[in-house]
């Protein structure tokens, strides 16, 4: 099975060795070590020297976290999305009763920065502005450095939340601040509870022990390969990866120009063959799997059905990428 989703992705055998280890007392010096450990490996991947919290949950949990330990009922903040997963960081900023201003950039582009800073400025008391960096739902990324720059030559902003990837979580001085006023509605999501028991080398509640198993052997792979060097393969994967769908007569979807560096979207190949209506997102995508065992995401919201998703995160090589084009390849030709 050649397992192309933008998450959960195919795992290096040292991290399939490392989830399989028998499960330890979360209470016991030996996970103390543990989660000390990868706490110091994150932060040395992630160059920072602030606290890293573990707490399991998917990457909607770190939205709703971001949310709840930074602003308060009634805050003004500016939401900008470009996709389904900034979409959703909105709703829940809303369920949290967050007055929101919302800003949207059409699927399959990326946020102007100007645009963006125009419109923090527009709010009065804005606390905060929520945005997704890497939109896998369009395959496209947000610049943050340009937006920074541009609302920073016009305004001082309190923070930005910003969700990171599954697994992720927001640290910074700002948010760490922001969690001792905010008042939103807390428990399990509570950092300054997370706080007391990060310092013990510990969680509040029971972690998920086999994913630190995986993050502990997933961080010695990445640090002994360097940090930058690391964000270099995957960068150039990316580039690969949409090179050789072009090569192939594949239509890639999106400003290329902010393409994002772990999923690729192209738009559903074209095909009218004699008694049908043309090819559709569930003939290629299901053919694709049962006869060539190669899993593709398709689009999301307005875009389901029109773009089929390839990822090239996790353990993944040229290799398998050039297999999974030749099946897609195959596929469409039997189709039309």
């Amino acid at each position: 099975m050649n397992l192309r989703i933008p998450g959960p992705t195919p795992l290096p055998p040292e991290v399939l060795a490392a989830v399989s280890q028998q499960m330890i007392s979360h209470r016991s010096g030996e996970y103390r070590a543990l989660h000390q450990e990868v706490a110091s490996g994150v932060q040395k991947f992630f160059q920072t020297k602030n606290d890293v919290f573990f707490f399991t949950s998917s990457g909607t949990g770190t939205m709703e976290a971001a949310v709840v330990n930074t602003l308060s009922p009634g805050d003004r903040a500016l939401g900008v999305t470009m996709g389904v997963f900034g979409d959703r960081f909105m709703d829940v900023a809303k369920a949290h009763g967050i007055d929101l201003t919302i800003l949207r950039f059409p699927m399959g582009q990326a946020a102007d920065p100007e645009k963006v800073a125009e419109a923090f400025a527009k709010i009065e008391n804005c606390k905060a502005i929520l945005i997704t960096h890497n939109e896998t739902s369009t395959a496209i990324a947000n610049d943050l450095a340009a937006i920074t720059k541009a609302i920073r030559e016009r305004a001082e902003v309190a923070s930005f939340v910003i969700p990171s990837p599954a697994q992720g979580g927001v640290n910074s001085v700002e948010g760490s601040l922001a969690s001792k006023t905010a008042t939103c509605a807390r428990y399990y999501f509570d950092f300054a509870h997370m706080k007391k028991y990060h310092d013990k080398h510990e969680t509040p509640e029971t972690p998920a022990i086999s994913t630190l198993y995986a993050l502990q052997a997933a961080l010695k792979i990445m640090l002994k390969r360097g940090v930058k060097e690391t964000f270099r393969y995957y960068e150039g994967l990316s580039l690969y990866t949409r090179t050789v769908l072009m090569q192939n007569g594949f239509t890639l979807f999106g400003d290329q120009t902010h393409a994002s560096n772990t999923v690729t979207a192209l738009l559903v190949p074209e095909s009218l063959p004699a008694g049908r209506q043309g090819l559709t997102d569930e003939d290629f995508r299901g053919t694709l799997k049962k006869k060539y065992g190669l899993i593709l995401s398709g689009g999301k919201g307005e875009m389901k059905g029109k773009i089929v998703r390839i990822a090239h995160m996790g353990s993944v090589s040229r290799e398998d990428i050039d297999k999974a084009v030749e099946a897609m390849v195959k596929a469409r030709n039997e189709l039309q």
